[in-house]
């Protein structure tokens, strides 16, 4: 039996992830596992959708089991996204294979650099820091101490998000010591963070989330047709009534029609089931929770969080009389030294409570969270039970008999964080029916 690992965030599922899994099994692999973030991603801020469609939308694709990537990783930086994702799949004990996409260099390129940044570890931080003292953000610092050591063309190729990641990834497995063979997948079609969608190839997740957001703000706010008071009070049911325009008509009875071409048919059913009525989520849906909570811990300060400086606390504290949303705060707080997505991350750990001292305790998975699998898996299941060396959830109720204390506090994270998820979501769309990770059944395709 062979084994293939993907770490994903599936945000949404589409075209490009079906082709990984298509080319990992006609490779060979008779099961794929996907860890997969929940309800809150590495970039900073929510998921588009909640995480149970999208374990239906990989299920339905071709994945054979999703497990929960805890949020204290989810939302963590690179290395710490990476040892997280890697240490759940090797703790397994069945896994062979790991499939990630990378751009250029080449594989053997990626290898020897990740070797050397072993082997300098204490080197390339020395320098780093030196770089960021200039005032370098930090994937720039990374950037200039590598070009002490490799050439433009490598470095280049090196700081693609897919090749930070894929770097993170080999550093990981090299750490543990695992026996997962890392296999890299060419990335074909548009690049990671391209946000227009590729007619000809496969569009980026980035790109299809941009396309649903504008088909959304289509539906609901076109001026033309409602005043911005009754804009919003309703849904895009409600609003088909004020419709007279034919063409307008046509476009809401398939909003999401510009994404029908990028993403599998399964995707797509589920997004224009689910669209106005759970999702879309954004940053900015959470602007008055991340404000207040702010507000809450104004005179404590903000270091104790994950990834949150003394300096960046204080600058938090200085423009919070000037908060308007969850993205104008990013935007307003960004300097040089600082990126985007580094500050959405610190203000995702505010608003979830994850604070350094409780991080430091949690640098390896110590649980596996099912949230679905395929019935036709169930040897993978057995296989699974018998060698893992965690334990696995796939019940919560259960989860205080086969758990420690330590791992229990991390479970805590992921069923709170999911539930700020759901409350906003549930708001927002004022959904009727609000379940919570103790009602939700894990699922089973």
């Amino acid at each position: 039996m062979k084994t293939c690992g993907i770490i994903a965030e599936y945000n949404p599922f589409h075209n490009g992830h079906k082709y990984q899994i298509d080319k990992v099994k006609s490779d060979g692999s008779d099961y794929v596992i996907a860890v997969m973030s929940g309800d809150w991603v590495q970039r900073g801020g929510p998921a588009i959708i909640d995480k149970y469609s999208r374990t239906i939308m990989a299920l339905k694709s071709g994945v054979d089991l999703v497990i929960e990537l805890p949020v204290i990783f989810s939302t963590a930086a690179a290395a710490d996204f990476a040892m997280g994702s890697i240490s759940l799949l090797d703790s397994l004990g069945c896994v062979d294979e790991l499939s990630f996409g990378c751009e250029s260099p080449s594989d053997e390129a990626l290898e020897d650099v990740t070797k050397f940044m072993l082997e300098h570890q204490e080197e390339l931080a020395k320098e780093i820091s030196e770089f960021m003292k200039a005032g370098n953000s930090y994937p720039k610092a990374r950037e200039l101490a590598l070009l002490n050591h490799f050439n433009e063309h490598i470095v280049e190729g090196l700081c693609k998000p897919n090749n930070i990641l894929a770097t993170e990834y080999r550093k990981a497995l090299h750490n543990l010591n695992s026996s997962i063979k890392p296999v890299p997948i060419k990335r074909i079609g548009s690049n990671y963070n391209e946000t227009e969608l590729n007619l000809r190839s496969y569009s980026s997740a980035t790109a299809i989330r941009e396309a649903i957001l504008s088909s959304y703000d289509f539906v609901i706010n076109d001026d033309s047709y409602l005043h911005s008071d009754e804009k919003k009070e309703v849904g895009i049911s409600t609003y088909m009534s004020f419709v007279g325009s034919t063409a307008v008509r046509q476009a809401m009875s398939e909003p999401l029609s510009p994404i029908i071409n990028h993403v599998p048919p399964t995707t797509y059913d589920i997004l224009l089931g689910s669209l106005g009525k759970s999702y879309p989520l954004v940053s900015n849906n959470f602007s008055r929770e991340v404000g207040y909570k702010a507000l809450h811990e104004y005179y404590k300060g903000y270091e104790d969080y994950l990834d949150v400086t003394r300096e960046l606390s204080d600058k938090i504290k200085n423009h919070l009389p000037y908060f308007e949303s969850f993205d104008q705060f990013c935007s307003l707080l960004k300097t040089k030294d600082i990126t985007y997505s580094r500050i959405s991350r610190c203000l995702t750990h505010i608003l979830l409570d994850i604070k350094k001292d409780a991080f430091a305790d949690y640098k390896k998975a110590s649980y596996a969270r099912i949230l679905g699998f395929r019935k036709d898996s169930e040897q993978l299941l057995s296989v699974i039970g018998k060698n893992s060396a965690i334990p696995l959830v796939s019940k919560l109720a259960d989860a205080g008999n086969i758990l420690d204390d330590k791992s229990m506090m991390s479970l805590g994270k992921d069923i709170e964080a999911a539930h700020i998820f759901d409350f906003v979501s549930a708001c927002k769309y004022q959904n009727k029916d609000k379940q919570n990770e103790f009602t939700r059944q894990m699922i089973i395709i």
